[in-house]
């Protein structure tokens, strides 16, 4: 096939329905707790779908979405629900959304016997859902969101950073998100640790000082995260042998613990600005260079995912449309490695 195939919307949807149904049904169907009352009409492979098809909506309005679906994607799936009734579902399925996009990636490896990727790439790219001066009111959010510095721009923004493992090939291998305040080697701390094992707690200062040792902070105290770090479910599984950061990450006391303790091996720019010049600038090439897919990755994710401001009121509700956005995304790389596109060539389903 040519990399400028066209994709119509009968081959988009019924790939990603067959892909996100069994995925489903093998991994998440026998862990879900069954629900007391009557049999729904919406299977949950058909409320997964739906919801990962409506991160390509423009407006990012699950009702717009459903009003589009009964228009034009009636026929497959005949049984629509209301606005309310969509939203219960969808958050009943939170941890399976959340935990979809890493499976997708694991499904696509393996059925297009691609090599093992021998790195990911650790970054963060901020999510505002409010306007500032609506944010400081707390109105919606707490301490699930704060006001912080992000972006290319380095601009202030209200509202959480999702910190990002992306494999070479592009897809994200997990994802948490954390209050746009809290530091970045918190939310690795997390996602690492829980890649570890799943039931460990949310890391404190006062957990990790002994691992860390002093700090350079007055009053010699380290600041934890200052509000809730998740989800559990969207980590993915334990990486390969290297991760790639920025030097957000760097720090002998924690890249000891992630090595030792977490079995996580991170290298930054630290590690060859001690060199000479010649191989300064050569490795700095390198290490530029195999950043580059992130950028790609989280260009994707915020142009045709919108990734930014995702109408969310709860977190719950917030982790869902990340989950979806994320699974979304490896779809599409998916899809298109599937059909002999270019890796990151858009495409919508709702087109």
């Amino acid at each position: 096939m040519t990399t400028s195939q066209h994709l119509d919307q009968a081959t988009l949807v019924t790939a990603l329905y067959c892909t996100i149904d069994d995925l489903y049904r093998e991994q998440f169907a026998d862990h879900k707790p069954v629900r007391p009352g009557r049999r729904p009409e919406l299977s949950d492979s058909e409320v997964l779908t739906l919801m990962v098809l409506a991160q390509w909506r423009a407006d990012r309005s699950e009702q717009a979405f459903l009003a589009y679906a009964a228009t034009h994607l009636r026929s497959y799936f005949p049984r629509l629900l209301h606005q309310s009734a969509f939203n219960r579902r969808a958050r009943d399925l939170m941890g399976v959304l959340c935990a979809m996009g890493p499976a997708i990636r694991r499904h696509a490896i393996a059925f297009l016997d691609l090599p093992i990727p021998a790195y990911e790439v650790l970054d963060g790219i901020p999510v505002p859902l409010l306007r500032r001066c609506r944010g400081i009111q707390h109105r919606l959010f707490r301490d699930e969101a704060a006001i912080g510095r992000g972006g290319s721009d380095r601009d202030w923004y209200y509202g959480v950073k999702l910190l990002g493992a992306v494999d070479a090939y592009g897809f994200l291998s997990g994802f948490v998100v954390a209050p746009a305040n809290t530091e970045e080697r918190w939310s690795a701390e997390a996602l690492f640790r829980w890649r570890r094992d799943p039931g460990l707690p949310l890391p404190n200062a006062a957990q990790m000082a002994p691992i860390l040792g002093p700090t350079h902070r007055a009053g010699g105290h380290r600041q934890g995260p200052t509000g809730p770090i998740g989800p559990r479910s969207g980590v993915g599984e334990p990486g390969p042998a290297v991760t790639i950061a920025d030097l957000n990450y760097e720090g002998a006391a924690w890249n000891r613990h992630w090595r030792h303790d977490l079995g996580a091996t991170v290298f930054t720019e630290a590690e060859y600005r001690a060199l000479t010049e010649p191989d300064r600038r050569q490795a700095a090439r390198w290490w530029h260079a195999l950043r580059q897919t992130v950028e790609t990755t989280f260009n994707l994710l915020a142009g045709s995912l919108g990734l930014k401001n995702p109408r969310a009121r709860t977190l719950p509700g917030l982790y869902t449309r990340l989950g979806a956005k994320v699974a979304a995304l490896n779809l599409m790389l998916f899809v298109n490695r599937l059909t002999g596109r270019l890796p990151f060539s858009p495409c919508s389903p709702l087109a």
